[in-house]
């Protein structure tokens, strides 16, 4: 899938190539795990998704999920394991070690806690 990204004012701004139709919520927590797995290497096992629904503000779907901490070889979350944050389309993650402001931000305004 091309994918376009676009930095506006601090938010990232992701979209689906023109003509490709948007995935399914079924499709979500495949493309979820896929999108994490590109990022950190771990099990498909060790990821865990906590919410996966509609977005409010775009066309697509937010998750919000959770790495096992006995998943992770550094000690980045190492309490209760590393959160998540994915966008589908574009499955672009954004992980705790990101920056946990910003996770928080994302997991606040798409109400993920």
């Amino acid at each position: 899938m091309s994918v376009k990204h676009l930095v506006i004012a601090g938010s990232v701004l992701l979209a689906a190539a023109p003509g490709e139709a948007l995935p399914t919520m079924a499709d979500v927590p495949a493309l979820a795990k896929a999108a994490v797995a590109r990022r950190i290497e771990v099990p498909p096992s060790a990821i865990h998704i906590l919410a996966a629904k509609p977005s409010e503000r775009m066309p697509g779907f937010v998750v919000c999920g959770r790495i096992d901490a006995s998943a992770l070889n550094d000690s980045a979350g190492a309490e209760g394991g590393e959160r998540f944050f994915v966008v589908i389309p574009g499955d672009f993650a954004i992980l705790e070690q990101d920056g946990k402001g910003l996770v928080d931000s994302y997991w606040s305004a798409n109400h993920c806690d």
